[in-house]
Order: structure tokens, then C-alpha cells, then sequence
């Protein structure tokens, strides 16, 4: 078991984890966002409620939050929701152009953009230990190296204090969404690079062995809502604004599904809790 984690990151950078993949990524789906409102907002509501269950009273605290596609794009963003009195709220990205519209978002919101900045989660900018809780929410499920995933955990040991919290999600892949995902990429290609990910008990045992402790582990987003922008979109075409709303309830009502046995596999991503002791 490995205790004390290092600073070394793979050589070499593969084309997918370039910071000018994610630009051009960027810029093709700027203003067409492949996430209907509702379903960014079912998200959004989601992975705030995590937080709040995991990390609790952010007051004075200082966040992370790993990437900053969704406040560069869409209504799933949530850094600009957390309540943070008397903290700071930070977010770093690979790419400058996700960054610079992040700050657009921001500014436009009346949120400080100055804390949104550019990095690689391989080589974290911030320094050893001056992180209260790192927020990763399904970044780093687009390596094209699993041992990236790993590299970047240990990054995230370094920068957080002791008894800082990581909360981190990746793709589930022993869910039912999984599987549609994979389905729907035989018949057109997903709008970026989806890498490694790691199932619940992979993920809890590597952050065991970088030295965190795992105190809880849950499943989210148990709708298919990955899947299901198209179809609201129809929805509000055909059914207008009833059928909308009555597909939004249907989706909220099975975020529920959380609390039963079979949340790993409905639940789009895997989540855990860990502890830097």
C-alpha cells in the first residue's frame, strides 16, 4: 500500500488529453449544448445535494472543483451554486478556451472569475496541502491511460489538507446508462473522447492505497438522463410544455432510486467520498 504519493505524471500527452482537443471540443459545441436545460438542471440539483450530504458547511473553506465544462456550456454547472462564506471557490481546466467562456459564465452571474483557472489535473497548480475539498465530477473518466486516473488521485492527495475531503465521480460502468452509451456510439460517435473509468470497487481500492479513507460511496443520476436531451426536446416539440414538465417530474421522482439496492446499476455514475487523513 502506498502512502506516500508522488508528483510523476505519464510522459507524453495523448492527442485526447490535449489542452487543444478540449478547445476545439469547446468551440463545436459552444451555443449547442448537448444537454436540454432541465436535464443540466436535474444534474446540477444532483451533484449539489452530494455535497452538501458529504462535505457539508463550506463556510471558510477553500474548493476545487477539477473542471469547468459545465460552467463553460451548460445549465449542469454547479461551482457557481456553492455556498462558500468567507472561503474561496476555485476551478481549473485543461483547456483556456473552457476556461475564458467558464469566466464569460461567471462574470455574467456576478461571480468572482478570477479563481477559474487553466491546469492539468496530472500536475495540479495549486500547492500541497491548501485544499479544504476537491470536487471532481466525471473528469477523470476521459483518459485514454487508466494509470491517468491514479496519477491524478495522488495529485488531489497532495493538494488537499489533511482531513480534506474528494468527492469524485466517474462513469458507471455496470449501469443500465453504460450500456445505452455504448449502444448509442455504434450508431454516432459521442461529441468527445470517452476514456477509462474504473467500477466501484476499483475506484475504492485505489484511493485506499494512495492513503485516503473511503467513508461513503452512493450511485447518481438514475434516469438516463445522459440519454434523454433528445427526447425533451421532442417532447416539448409534440407535447408542449406538459409533456415537458411531466417528463422532468418522471426524472426527479427517479433520482429516488439512489436509496434502493440497485443503485449501481441504474445510477449513470459511480460516486465516493474520501478523506485525506
Amino acid at each position: 500500500m502506498t502512502r506516500n504519493p508522488s508528483r510523476r505524471t505519464p510522459v507524453g500527452t495523448p492527442a485526447e488529453s490535449a489542452p487543444s482537443y478540449w478547445d476545439e471540443i469547446s468551440d463545436r459545441i459552444f451555443g449547442n449544448y448537448y444537454h436540454d436545460a432541465v436535464i443540466g438542471q436535474i444534474k446540477r440539483d444532483a451533484h449539489l445535494r452530494l455535497i452538501a450530504r458529504w462535505c457539508g458547511d463550506l463556510r471558510g473553506k477553500t474548493v476545487l472543483k477539477t473542471d469547468l465544462f459545465e460552467e463553460a456550456h451548460g445549465t449542469d454547472q454547479f461551482l457557481f451554486e456553492l455556498e462558500v462564506p468567507g472561503g474561496r471557490r476555485l476551478g481549473m481546466d485543461i483547456s483556456p478556451v473552457i476556461v475564458r467562456r467558464a469566466r464569460q459564465s461567471a462574470t455574467a452571474r456576478g461571480v468572482a472569475s478570477w479563481a477559474l483557472v487553466a491546469g492539468d489535473v496530472l500536475a495540479i497548480p495549486f500547492p500541497a496541502r491548501s485544499l479544504d475539498v476537491i470536487v471532481s465530477n466525471s473528469t477523470l473518466d476521459h483518459f485514454p491511460r487508466r494509470q491517468s486516473i491514479d496519477d491524478a488521485l495522488r495529485q488531489f492527495y497532495l493538494a488537499l489538507k489533511p482531513g480534506g475531503t474528494l468527492v469524485v465521480t466517474l462513469d458507471n460502468p455496470r449501469s443500465l446508462s453504460y450500456f445505452v452509451g455504448r449502444f448509442k456510439r455504434l450508431i454516432r460517435p459521442e461529441p468527445f473522447f470517452l476514456g477509462h473509468t474504473l467500477s466501484l470497487s476499483e475506484l475504492t481500492a485505489m484511493l485506499t492505497g494512495i492513503g485516503y479513507r473511503v467513508t461513503d460511496t452512493t450511485a447518481i443520476l438514475h434516469g438516463l438522463e445522459n440519454h434523454s436531451s433528445a427526447a425533451m426536446q421532442v417532447a416539448g416539440r409534440l407535447g408542449g410544455p406538459r409533456l415537458h414538465a411531466a417528463i422532468r417530474t418522471l426524472l426527479v421522482v427517479l433520482e429516488r432510486l439512489e436509496a434502493a439496492p440497485t443503485r449501481y446499476l441504474t445510477g449513470a455514475f459511480i460516486a465516493a467520498c474520501a478523506v485525506k487523513p
